[in-house]
């Protein structure tokens, strides 16, 4: 599943378990983050042959604060799982990445791993 747009591109590749978010996601509200939210919640409902999603944000440019409530509520559903773990990695090009994914990262205790380039 893809979503293309001007300027942003999220896929998610179900044989690889893998998200991948590029460009400027600077959408308004629950409205327009709904068909990432639709996309990240197919994500958290699979069943990935490895137990372990990975979400790759090292080419993401910019999220505003609505994508990282979307992102917070996708960590939080792979939380009430328990069997799934999410691996993010991140880019330091990036000054958002360091501030924004350190705090997510208390969203997971355990099985959630951020990683940054």
């Amino acid at each position: 599943m893809e979503i293309k747009e001007e300027n942003y591109t999220v896929r998610y590749d179900e044989s690889g378990a893998s998200i991948t978010c590029s460009g400027v996601l600077d959408l308004r509200g629950r409205e327009g983050y709904a068909e990432i939210v639709e996309l990240l919640g197919r994500a958290a409902e699979s069943d990935p042959p490895s137990g372990k999603i990975t979400l790759d944000m090292k080419n993401l440019e910019f999220l505003n604060s609505s994508g990282i409530t979307t992102l917070g509520g996708f960590i939080i559903k792979l939380r009430k799982k328990g069997d799934t773990k999410l691996t993010i990695l991140c880019s330091n090009s990036y000054s958002w990445q360091p501030r924004s994914m350190k705090g997510l990262g208390k969203l997971m205790p355990g099985n959630l791993e951020i990683l940054f380039d």
